[in-house]
């Protein structure tokens, strides 16, 4: 699948940069604007996937359009991108739908590996699948870090699994938390996913002790459960 991805940049210079970079990777620019007002129509009038939008914008700013104009169900993934990284800004914006926030300058080969990860859509599908027949709940957030956690380690089925190096601080930064919640959340998730079907799964492997977070993620990686 093609992602189809949609610009509005206040800089044209940069605007132009970012559609170069990932057009290098497949994706497609279906649309690109420079300011608030051209961004209504633009959203309304083209399908997309993903949607580029600085916060900073000629007559109807980035908060403006995400709190008046982008409807909350939307079925596109939004990533914000801003020179400054105030606090009360960002919550704002997550709190708005946004997926991620990306300080300028951009960092390139960082910014096209978030596309990948935040916009893998089939790659979601299928771990949600596979951690609901688990017994994990969407509702927790521990289920939404492994999810990213099994999308990581399928992109890169080759290397070893580095929850505390490697693992952990991706998913964080990837969630705007901290390490130490992401694992936390992740023991939570199992916890309830022990007595809602997971137990069951691993008695019936002959493993009868609950797995620790790598246990889990290595016997799904290996296609034991």
């Amino acid at each position: 699948m093609v992602l189809k991805v949609v610009i509005v940049e206040d800089s044209r210079e940069l605007a132009l940069s970012i559609k170069s970079h990932i057009e290098q990777y497949g994706m497609e620019v279906v649309g690109m604007c420079h300011n608030g007002k051209d961004a209504i129509e633009m959203l309304k009038n083209t399908e997309f996937d993903l949607l580029l939008l600085d916060l900073i914008l000629p007559y109807i700013d980035g908060i403006g359009l995400l709190e008046k104009y982008i409807p909350k169900d939307h079925n596109y993934k939004i990533i914000c991108l801003s020179a400054f990284g105030k606090d009360t800004i960002l919550t704002e914006a997550l709190a708005l739908g946004v997926d991620y926030f990306i300080l300028k300058p951009i960092n390139f080969d960082n910014f096209i590996n978030r596309i990948h990860q935040i916009c893998n859509i089939e790659g979601e599908s299928q771990s949600d699948e596979l951690l609901e027949r688990l017994g994990f709940n969407n509702k927790h957030k521990g289920t939404k870090y492994l999810r990213d956690a099994l999308i990581i380690i399928n992109k890169n089925p080759e290397d070893k699994i580095q929850l505390t190096i490697k693992l952990y601080p991706e998913i964080a930064e990837l969630n705007l938390v901290k390490p130490a919640n992401v694992e936390r959340s992740i023991r939570h998730a199992i916890e309830k996913a022990w007595s809602n079907g997971l137990e069951q799964k691993f008695n019936e492997k002959g493993k009868f002790v609950k797995p620790t977070i790598g246990e889990l993620l290595k016997m799904i990686k290996d296609g034991a459960l």
